[in-house]
């Protein structure tokens, strides 16, 4: 009966390449009719939503869709500030070598550059510079050796590995309402001129078949109160949220690599049972990219010899991951600001809020050093007759060092930051404390190589060679080699040597003496 070889398939997704460029933006925008003009621009809020990607020809398509919100005060306006929305849509070309459409597109992005100028009283001019990432992987098949059938007297050695595999990779849309109730003290709203909204606080579990996404929204919202003399009003909410996404095959032993986005919100007024304004109702679309990531344990067959005939052994190269870690690290930032002195003196903080971005990722002795900055925006009631309200932006550098036993240059990794919380309080006219919490969620990989049988054939053992093996050798165990590696020589079995030698269970050490029996099966000499 001939040999032949059982082998598994064992499906991957690796990394095939990835792409980083800049996409800029510059466009004017005019004021709508029903705006009043623009005196002088306070901030604005920005998001990238990706709405598709398309492959041809050797390139990725990127389109989507470039969300500005301006809060300005006017010019001779009762209301003392206004904003207006302009919706840029964005499409990309960028060209990767052998990508085609049944690999796996992901696309990353940070807004690295945002100034907004007014050209004149009724037009702005938005210039953007965007940093895209594409990440391309591609999904392979893996063989490895299991079992040889059809062999008599064949020795084989095992060797247990740890392969880590994509389970899922998709994209979910996760939706938040509500509705929240003005507190008492505050009057009723006549029109809701800005808000700021943030995840805080987020925790992703996997379950089964599942995955559990909780955490918080604050939001900040500026008002004009039924007052009738055009008063601000400002106040502030925190939404829990606590929902699961369907994931077929899901569990919580398994990894996860998850990112989740506001991409879309909608915060409208509502009468309460009184028939009076003083309800928000809170209509909030976020983006999960999902990565689930398994560990799988296989045995696999590393090597094999005969005692009755000479097997000759094909091999290659195969590469895999394996998880080196996935941790979370906390980051907590606390600076003394002074303001500027042409901005205008702080009698009030209303609401500080911001980002964080990754500027260097330096890997040395088990550890990787991540540096980057947090953006903090710091809105505020201003001692100016002319502009009540101002925003007030400043740059926080912060350093951080993540655990990580084992790495190296070529290890595989995702370091998602996120701030978890912006504290702000007064400490003069000109100067404030901004204590920040920035998470950075971390998973590792590394990358291996096995040299596995891919192929096996057998011939009649070489007489010659057997006859010059003696019957019985007195032997002494050499650096690195093991019971297997002598029995293999020697045509004999590792349970042979065991038991002329009385080994118990265990490897033998340099400088070992052994009796080793020469041991042939139905070998004619």
């Amino acid at each position: 009966m001939s040999l032949e070889l059982e082998q598994r398939n064992i499906a991957l997704i690796k990394p095939k390449g990835s792409r980083i460029l800049q996409m800029t933006i510059d466009e004017d925008i005019n004021v709508p009719d029903i705006k009043p003009d623009i005196d002088k621009i306070l901030q604005s809020n920005c998001v990238v939503n990706i709405t598709g990607i398309d492959v041809y020809d050797s390139k990725v398509l990127v389109k989507g869709d470039f969300n500005c919100k301006v809060l300005y005060v006017p010019l001779n306006d009762s209301k003392p500030v206004h904003n207006m929305i302009s919706l840029i849509p964005i499409e990309e070309n960028i060209n990767m070598d052998d990508v085609v459409k049944n690999d796996i597109i992901k696309t990353e992005y940070v807004i690295e550059e945002m100034k907004i100028t007014p050209i004149n009283t009724r037009k702005i001019n938005i210039k953007s510079i965007l940093q895209v990432k594409v990440i391309v992987d591609e999904k392979k098949e893996m063989y490895v050796p299991m079992d040889i059938s059809g062999a008599e007297s064949v020795q084989s050695k095992w060797d247990d590995i740890t392969i880590c595999t994509m389970h899922t990779s998709k994209k979910e849309i996760y939706k938040v309402k509500d509705e929240l109730a003005l507190p008492s003290s505050k009057p009723n709203i006549m029109e809701i001129l800005w808000y700021d909204r943030t995840l805080k606080n987020k925790e992703i579990r996997l379950l089964d078949d599942k995955i559990n996404v909780k955490g918080t929204i604050a939001l900040a919202t500026l008002y004009l109160g039924e007052s009738g003399e055009n008063k601000l009003e400002f106040v502030e909410n925190e939404i829990p949220f606590n929902g699961v996404i369907e994931c077929n095959g899901v569990n919580e032993d398994m990894y996860h690599d998850i990112d989740i986005k506001i991409i879309d919100d909608k915060i409208q007024i509502r009468p309460d049972a009184d028939g009076e304004e003083r309800v928000l109702s809170i209509d909030i679309v976020t983006s999960l990219d999902i990565k689930v990531y398994s560990e799988e344990k296989n045995n696999v067959l590393a090597d094999v010899y005969s005692l009755s005939n000479e097997l000759n052994l094909d091999r290659e190269v195969v590469k895999y991951e394996t998880l080196l870690c996935k941790n979370q690290s906390q980051c907590k930032i606390k600076e003394t600001i002074e303001i500027d002195s042409n901005e205008p003196e702080i009698m009030q903080i209303y609401y500080a809020t911001g980002d964080v971005n990754i500027d260097n990722i330096d890997i040395y002795e088990d550890k990787v050093e991540v540096e980057g900055v947090a953006f903090c925006k710091i809105m505020y009631v201003a001692a100016d007759d002319n502009s009540p309200i101002n925003v007030y932006n400043t740059v926080i550098p912060f350093n951080q060092v993540i655990d990580a036993e084992g790495i190296r240059e070529d290890c595989r990794m995702s370091i998602r930051p996120s701030v978890n919380y912006i504290n702000c309080s007064m400490l003069g006219e000109k100067e404030v404390e901004v204590k920040c919490g920035v998470t950075l969620d971390a998973i590792i990989f590394d990358n291996k190589e096995l040299d596995v049988i891919s192929g096996i054939s057998e011939e009649e053992l070489d007489g010659n060679k057997i006859q010059s093996i003696p019957s019985v050798v007195g032997y002494i165990v050499k650096d690195n080699e093991t019971l297997w590696d002598i029995a293999k020589t020697y045509y004999t079995k590792v349970d042979n040597i065991r038991e002329t030698n009385n080994l118990d269970v265990g490897e033998v050490k340099r400088g070992d003496k052994l009796i080793i029996v020469k041991n042939i099966d139905s070998l004619e000499l």
